[in-house]
């Protein structure tokens, strides 16, 4: 997951832009003990009591969410948004958030981009960008998006920007005190990307993951031991083998 980028933008004609909040800053010593304090206030340990909570339905495969997940994400996104935002963030992230799906994020699964709004009226803001390459699945939504929320609410709600800081730390806990279901909010994914193409060595067996047939394998040898690069049969977004076979030129 990669860091917050800055930036600024002009608004627009004084209507609130999705992810946007008013400037009143705070100051980051009282966020944190704001936030210390909500969640020493929880009690820690067993089951979710959040009403209507669909997280943990999110890990199961054979759940309609799981299976529809492709059709379905950006409807999930948003529902995903609206219930973090009531049971983390207390209502205090916007109605709606920017969330936008990018097809060229290839090693990271979400990022969360801030900035702050021109006059006449400053207004800081957020988006969620989230990569269909590695946020593949509706688990790996949920978990994407709630780490991108907190660099979010870092920024929206108290005016830091945090990184990985105590503040970013702080709203972590607060996820998994709220959601035990949810795994470790930590600060790096550790997902095992699925490729459509992996070419492997002859020689050494080292494999090469790509999301398109773009390796040339005439030009480009393995980099551990200089073997000859083949490809292997090509795979579905859900990491089964393509039931057409490879024709007898693409082995070259």
């Amino acid at each position: 997951m990669a860091a917050k980028r800055k930036g600024s933008l002009p608004s627009a004609a004084g209507i609130p832009a999705p992810g946007t909040l008013p400037s009143p800053r705070t100051s980051k010593s009282k966020a944190l003990v704001d936030i210390t304090q909500s969640v020493t206030r929880m009690q820690m340990g067993g089951p979710c009591r959040i009403q209507g909570c669909f997280l943990q339905e999110l890990s199961n495969p054979e759940s309609q969410l799981a299976k529809h997940f492709w059709s379905k994400k950006e409807g999930l996104a948003q529902r995903l948004y609206s219930f973090y935002n009531h049971s983390i963030f207390e209502q205090k992230l916007p109605e709606r958030m920017e969330m936008i799906w990018n097809k060229k994020m290839q090693k990271t699964a979400g990022c969360c981009v801030t900035g702050q709004l021109k006059d006449p009226e400053t207004q800081r803001y957020a988006k969620i960008m989230l990569s269909e390459k590695v946020c593949d699945s509706a688990d790996r939504l949920r978990d994407t998006l709630i780490h991108e929320l907190c660099h979010a609410a870092t920024w929206l709600i108290h005016g830091v920007r945090d990184g990985h800081g105590r503040l970013w730390n702080l709203y972590a806990k607060k996820s998994a005190t709220i959601h035990p279901e949810l795994p470790v909010v930590s600060r790096c994914h550790n997902y095992e990307i699925k490729y459509k193409f992996t070419y492997e060595c002859l020689q050494c067996k080292n494999t090469i993951g790509r999301h398109s047939k773009s390796l040339d394998t005439q030009r480009f040898v393995c980099a551990l031991c200089k073997g000859q690069l083949e490809l292997r049969q090509p795979k579905l977004k859900d990491g089964t083998p393509a039931k057409a076979p490879l024709a007898p030129f693409a082995k070259y």
